[in-house]
C-alpha cells in the first residue's frame, strides 16, 4: 500500500524548503512531502499524485500566490479531493478569504506567519492523524456494509432454500417428521398426516403432540413379533435415545385395511454430540410385502420343482454317461478286436509282396488284400474318429507342409479314377497362395479327399474341379452362414454350375437370382494353437462337381452321422460319416464346411481356414522309403523279446525280424516277458500292451522296478544276484491297437520308451529299432513312395538298372527341386535336358520317371544323389 502525501504550496522557495525541513522533522516517514512553486503547479502535482492512486492526506498552502490565492487554489483541490485536509499559512488574510476557505474548502486549520515551530508540528501531526482515523473509519463502514449486503443475500438464499426444502419435503410420496429432544414433534409433512390420520386421529392437532400421545393414540402393531408396539421400543424414541433404527414390520388399520409401514429413524447431533432432532421416514410397503410374499412363495415352489428337476437330470446324466461309457468301452474293445487281426493281414501282405517267387497274379492277388485291408482300416478310423469329436477329444496336430505338394498327390491320386470315370478332374490354385502353409496337414487332407470321393461318386457325366483362393485377412470362414438350407419357391437349392460337359467349368450359367443353400453360421470357433499369428491367413477350397445334385429336403441331415442322402443309399456305398467327419475337422481348423446344391446341375462344397505361412526351410525333407534286405555287418547280434497275446501277431514280427538276422523270441502274456527278460535279457522288447495274465503296463513296471532294485543293491553290497551279471536295461516300445493319444502318453509315463500303434508297418518297426539301438540295414533297391509302405500306393514290379549316382551340380539340384515343386511337365523337361550332356544314362531315367508322372522318385533320386554324393557312395538306381 502507497504512503499517505502531504502536499506543501508556496511561491517562495526558501519558505518551501524550511516547511519541509519542518515537516519531515514532524512526520517522518510515515508520509511523502511533495512540493509546489504556486498554485498552478500544485494542481498539475495533484493530477500526477491522482493517476499514480496516490492518496493526498494534507495540503498545506500559502495564501498570497502571484497566479492564484490561497483560498481559491484549496477550493479546486476540495473539488478534485474532498477527503483531503487543508492547512493555509499566511501572514496577510483577511477574515472573508478564511471563512471562503472553510466554507468552500473544508480548511482544517489557519495557521498565522511566521509560524511557531511547534504549533506547525501538532497541527499536521493531528491533521495526519485525523485523516488517517477519517480512513480507517470509512474502510470499516464499507466493510460493514458489504457484510450487511452478504449477509441479507444469505438469508434471502436460506429462506429460498427452506422454502425449496420445505416444499420437497411436502412433495415426498414417503411420510418424513422431525422431533425435538423432549419428543414433541417439529414437523410433519403432507404424506406422513395421511398416512398416520385413520390410524390415530391426531393429524390435525399433530404439531401440538409428542411421539409418546402418538403411539398411546395409535394401534401400531409389531408384526414381527405378533404384538402391539410398546412406547420405548417405538423406532423414534429410540432414535431419540441416539439408535439408528430401521423396522419394515409395522402395521396399522386405515379404512379397514391392514397398511404395512417401513419407519427409518435416525438421530441428529450438534458439534457437542448432543441430540438436537430425530427425524423419521415412513413409507407404505403393502404391495411390496404381498408382492415379496408371492415371490418367496414362488421361489419355494421353484425350487422344489428345480430339486425335483435336478435329480431328473442327474439320473439322465447318469444314465447317459453309463451309456458313453458303455460306448467307449464297446469302441475301444471293438478296436482293438478289429485293428489286431488287420494288422496281421496288412503286415503279412507286406511280407510276402516282395517275393521274387510270386506270379504276377499271385502279385496282384496280394495287393488286393492289402488295399481292401486299408479299406477296412479306414472305415474302422472313420468310426473312431467320430467317436472323438463326440468326446470332445479330438485335437489339432499342426504341422509344416508343401501345399502345392498335397494338392499335386490329390491330383495324381483320383486323376486315374476320373479317366477311368471319363470325367475331367481340374485343380486351380491363384497365384497368390503361398507354397509352404502350417496347420494340421492330416485333417485337411482327410477333408479334402473326402470331399474329392463324395463328387466323383456322385458325379456321371461333366467333371470336378477343386478350387483354391486366399480370402481377406480378418475375414473368418466362420462367419459364413451354415446349417440351415434356404429353398426356393420352386423346390429347388440353386448352384452356379454349368450343366453341361464343356471342358471350361469354369464357364457359368446362373440363373437370374439364384438361391443359395448355406448351412446356418456354427457357435463353435476352434482356437489353433501353434499358429504363426503374425503370417497367418484365410485360404479358402472350393469343391465342385456336375453331380446329382441334393434334394433341399436332405439339406438339413446333410451333416448327420450315419445318413446318406437318397443318391448316396442308390450307390451303395460308404457309411455315411465321410460329410460328419469332415465337418466336424473344418470346425476343429477354425472354418464352416457350406454347401450349394441344385437337382441333376450339381454340388459345390466350400470351407475356409486358418493357416500361417512359413519358409521352405521348415519343411522337412521327404522320406526316402527302401526295402530292408538285411543288416549291415559287423554289428552286434540284436535279441528281440517279442510279447503278445495273439499268435499271428507273434509270428509277424517273428518273420520280419529273424530273417534280417535278430535274434528273436515270444512272450504270449506279461508274466511270461518278464521271466523271459530275467533269463534271456534281450537288447529290445516290442511290448503289447492289452494282454491277459499280466498286461504289458504291469510286465513293463516290473522289469523297471527289478532293475531298479538291482542298481540298489549293486550300489550297496557290490554285488548283483542275477544269473547274468552284465543285466541289460533294455529299450521296452509298446503296442496297441487303440487310437487313443492318451496311451501313448500314458505307456511312456509307465517306463516305455516308445510307441508303435498297429496295424503297423514294415518300416515302423525297421525305423524303431534303429532308433533306439542302433541298427544299420542293407536295402536293396530305391523304391520311392511307391511300396507297400505307402498306404496310399502299392508298388509295381520293376525293373533296375545298376547305375553310379553322378555328381550332380548343388545349383542344378536346388533348381530341380524347385521345378518338381511346381508340378511343371515342360519345366521338369528342359531341367533335365541341362544335364543330357554329362549324364545321359541318369537323364534317360528321370525321362522315364518323367512320363510316367513320377515326380516324387526323381525328387528322391535327386535327395539320394546329393546324400551319396557327399559320401562317395554308389547306389542302385530305380529305372
Amino acid at each position: 500500500m502507497k504512503k499517505p502525501v502531504i502536499v506543501c504550496i508556496d511561491d517562495e522557495a526558501d519558505v518551501l524548503n524550511s516547511l519541509k525541513i519542518e515537516l519531515k522533522k514532524a512526520i517522518g516517514d510515515r508520509c511523502i512531502i511533495e512540493t509546489a512553486q504556486g498554485g498552478e503547479d500544485a494542481l498539475e502535482l495533484l493530477t500526477d499524485l491522482q493517476a499514480d492512486e496516490h492518496e493526498i492526506a494534507l495540503v498545506v498552502s500559502d495564501y498570497i500566490m502571484p497566479d492564484i490565492k490561497g483560498d481559491e487554489l484549496l477550493q479546486i483541490i476540495h473539488e478534485r479531493s474532498p477527503n483531503t485536509l487543508k492547512i493555509m499559512l499566511t501572514g496577510q488574510a483577511d477574515l472573508e478569504a478564511v471563512g471562503h476557505a472553510i466554507k468552500y474548502a473544508k480548511l482544517y486549520r489557519y495557521i498565522p506567519k511566521p509560524w511557531q515551530k511547534e504549533d506547525l508540528k501538532l497541527t499536521v501531526v493531528e491533521a495526519v492523524h485525523s485523516y488517517l482515523q477519517d480512513q480507517k473509519l470509512a474502510d470499516e463502514v464499507i466493510k460493514g456494509r458489504e457484510a450487511n449486503k452478504q449477509l441479507q443475500i444469505a438469508n434471502q438464499e436460506l429462506s429460498a432454500s427452506e422454502s425449496r426444502l420445505n416444499q420437497f419435503l411436502a412433495a415426498l410420496p414417503v411420510g418424513v417428521s422431525v422431533y425435538n429432544p423432549d419428543g414433541s414433534i417439529a414437523y410433519i409433512n403432507h404424506a406422513t398426516q395421511q398416512l398416520l390420520d385413520a390410524g390415530t386421529g391426531l393429524a390435525n392437532s399433530m404439531l401440538g403432540n409428542s411421539v409418546e400421545q402418538l403411539v398411546a393414540g395409535s394401534q401400531f402393531y409389531d408384526a414381527e413379533n405378533d404384538r402391539l408396539y410398546f412406547p420405548e421400543n417405538f423406532p423414534i424414541l429410540r432414535a431419540l435415545r441416539g439408535e439408528y433404527v430401521k423396522v419394515n414390520e409395522v402395521e396399522i388399520l386405515q379404512y379397514g385395511l391392514t397398511i404395512t409401514l417401513e419407519i427409518s429413524a435416525t438421530p441428529i447431533f450438534d458439534g457437542n454430540g448432543n441430540i438436537v432432532f430425530a427425524i423419521a421416514v415412513i413409507q407404505d410397503i403393502s404391495q411390496r410385502k404381498e408382492l415379496e410374499n408371492f415371490l418367496s412363495n414362488y421361489q419355494r415352489t421353484l425350487e422344489a420343482e428345480i430339486v425335483e428337476r435336478t435329480e431328473q437330470l442327474q439320473k439322465a446324466a447318469f444314465a447317459a454317461e453309463a451309456a458313453n461309457r458303455a460306448k467307449s468301452t464297446f469302441l475301444a474293445n471293438m478296436s482293438h478286436e478289429l485293428r489286431t487281426p488287420l494288422n496281421a493281414i496288412l503286415g503279412f501282405t507286406q511280407i510276402v509282396e516282395p517275393s521274387p517267387n510270386l506270379t504276377v497274379e499271385d502279385r496282384e492277388n496280394i495287393r488286393i488284400i492289402y488295399r481292401s485291408g486299408e479299406h477296412l482300416l479306414t472305415l474302422i478310423n472313420q468310426a473312431l474318429d467320430l467317436a472323438k469329436i463326440e468326446a470332445g477329444r479330438m485335437t489339432l496336430l499342426p504341422t509344416n507342409f508343401d501345399l502345392y505338394c498335397l494338392l499335386d498327390e490329390l491330383q495324381e491320386m483320383f486323376d486315374l479314377r476320373a479317366k477311368n470315370q471319363d470325367l475331367q478332374l481340374i485343380f486351380q490354385r491363384d497365384a497368390d497362395i503361398p507354397q509352404y502353409v502350417r496347420t494340421d496337414e492330416v485333417k485337411l487332407r482327410q477333408v479334402l479327399i473326402n470331399l474329392l470321393s463324395n463328387a466323383m461318386k456322385f458325379t456321371q457325366i461333366g467333371g470336378v474341379s477343386v478350387r483354391v483362393c486366399r480370402k481377406l485377412e480378418g475375414i473368418s470362414a466362420a462367419n459364413s452362414i451354415a446349417n440351415i438350407a434356404e429353398i426356393s419357391d420352386e423346390g429347388e437349392i440353386v448352384s452356379p454350375l454349368k450343366n453341361s460337359t464343356d471342358s471350361d467349368l469354369e464357364a457359368s450359367n446362373y440363373p437370374e437370382n439364384p438361391i443359395i443353400s448355406r448351412q446356418s453360421e456354427s457357435k463353435v470357433l476352434a482356437r489353433m494353437d501353434n499358429l504363426n499369428i503374425s503370417n497367418s491367413l484365410f485360404l479358402e477350397f472350393e469343391i465342385e462337381d456336375t453331380g446329382v445334385g441334393i434334394a433341399p429336403e436332405e439339406m438339413g441331415n446333410l451333416f448327420q452321422a450315419f445318413v446318406q442322402t437318397a443318391s448316396g443309399q442308390k450307390a451303395q456305398q460308404g457309411t455315411g460319416l465321410g460329410l460328419t467327419i469332415s465337418n466336424e475337422f473344418v470346425r476343429l481348423m477354425g472354418g464352416v464346411l457350406t454347401v450349394e446344391s441344385q437337382l441333376e446341375r450339381g454340388t459345390i462344397f466350400r470351407f475356409g481356414i486358418e493357416v500361417s505361412a512359413v519358409d521352405a526351410a521348415a519343411i522337412a525333407t521327404p522320406k526316402i522309403i527302401r526295402e530292408v534286405i538285411g543288416m549291415e555287418p559287423d554289428q552286434p547280434y540284436y535279441r528281440i523279446l517279442i510279447v503278445d497275446d495273439r499268435t499271428d501277431n507273434r509270428k509277424l514280427l517273428v518273420k520280419m525280424l529273424s530273417g534280417l538276422g535278430f535274434g528273436v523270441e515270444e512272450a504270449s502274456n506279461g508274466r511270461e516277458a518278464v521271466e523271459m527278460w530275467e533269463n534271456w535279457q534281450p537288447h529290445l522288447i516290442l511290448m503289447d500292451l492289452r494282454m491277459p495274465v499280466m498286461d504289458g503296463y504291469e510286465a513293463t513296471i516290473e522289469i523297471r522296478s527289478r532293475i531298479q532294485r538291482r542298481k540298489e543293491e549293486e550300489q550297496g553290497e557290490g554285488k548283483m544276484d542275477i544269473p547274468n551279471p552284465q543285466f541289460l536295461n533294455p529299450k521296452i516300445v509298446a503296442l496297441t491297437a487303440s487310437t487313443h493319444e492318451e496311451k501313448r502318453a500314458f505307456s511312456l509315463l509307465m517306463g516305455c520308451d516308445d510307441f508303435i500303434r498297429k496295424p503297423f508297418r514294415k518300416m515302423d518297426i525297421f525305423d524303431t529299432l534303429s532308433k533306439h539301438l542302433g541298427v544299420s540295414y542293407i536295402y536293396s533297391e530305391l523304391t520311392g513312395s511307391d511300396s507297400m509302405g505307402d498306404p496310399n500306393n502299392l508298388s509295381d514290379s520293376s525293373n533296375t538298372l545298376s547305375a553310379s549316382l553322378p555328381n550332380l551340380p548343388a545349383e542344378w539340384r536346388d533348381k530341380m527341386r524347385q521345378v518338381i515343386r511346381s508340378a511343371d511337365f515342360d519345366l521338369i523337361e528342359i531341367t533335365i535336358e541341362e544335364i543330357r550332356d554329362a549324364h545321359p544314362e541318369f537323364a534317360d531315367i528321370l525321362q522315364g520317371h518323367l512320363e510316367n508322372f513320377d515326380y516324387q522318385k526323381i525328387l528322391n533320386l535327386i535327395i539320394e544323389a546329393e546324400k551319396f554324393n557327399s559320401t562317395g557312395d554308389q547306389l542302385t538306381v530305380d529305372s
